[in-house]
């Protein structure tokens, strides 16, 4: 039962570390906000009657207010004031009714958390405790040191081979390293100390060390 080749568990743990890494640069909450906004839209189409009041409610809102702009409200006062009315109240039942489905999110952030149970924490697990004494392959006699071959070989297999754990833990750490070094260019630079900042630091620097408040 669950008979896998060693080139079949390395491709599949790498596939699980990567997926795993890929969730955590992303960030639960933005998976959670994606999966949200895509219920939202799809919502409608299953039957939701909230989520398809919302929509019709919108789409009111939206003819309202373009009918609204596209009048005077000096020319047409009685007009644009009726329309201006519909909007205000439009827009109350917009966000009841936002409100209302807001109790939705719970549970597509409940079963989103799931979904990365099952596809990544899951079956990391599973091959830790099902393959921990899986030799995944051999260096050849001599040519590392004793000592490095039985680091390797920890904790489970003989020495001499590569077991689950010490690869994992290489795959996962180069995965993260990988992942970071594409992430570095895109992040938000931060910005130097202004002098006036470093002023004020040498201040409070030097007042803890003489005792004496340092005059500015």
């Amino acid at each position: 039962m669950f008979d896998i080749s060693p080139s079949n568990l390395l491709i599949s743990v790498l596939v699980v570390l990567f997926a795993k890494q890929l969730i955590n640069a992303i960030g639960k909450a933005t998976l959670e906000n994606i999966g949200w906004s895509a219920y939202c839209k799809v919502a409608p189409k299953l039957g939701d009657s909230k989520f398809i009041e919302l929509d019709q409610k919108r789409s009111e809102l939206a003819k309202v207010s373009k009918e609204k702009k596209s009048i005077s409200a000096q020319d047409q006062y009685a007009r644009w004031t009726k329309l201006n009315r519909q909007s205000d109240k439009l827009t109350v039942d917009i966000n009841k009714l936002k409100e209302e489905t807001s109790s939705s999110r719970s549970y597509i952030n409940k079963y989103i958390g799931y979904a990365i149970l099952v596809t990544t924490t899951l079956p990391i697990w599973f091959f830790r405790v099902w393959f921990r004494k899986a030799v995944l392959f051999y260096f050849p006699t001599g040519v590392l040191p004793y000592h490095v071959e039985w680091f390797l070989a920890l904790p489970f297999i003989t020495t001499g081979g590569v077991g689950l754990t010490i690869w994992m833990t290489a795959v996962n750490n180069v995965i993260s390293s990988v992942i970071f070094l594409i992430k570095f260019p895109f992040e938000k630079e931060v910005p130097y100390p202004s002098q006036e900042v470093e002023k004020e630091k040498s201040s409070i620097n030097r007042e803890k060390v003489s005792g004496t408040p340092v005059a500015k």
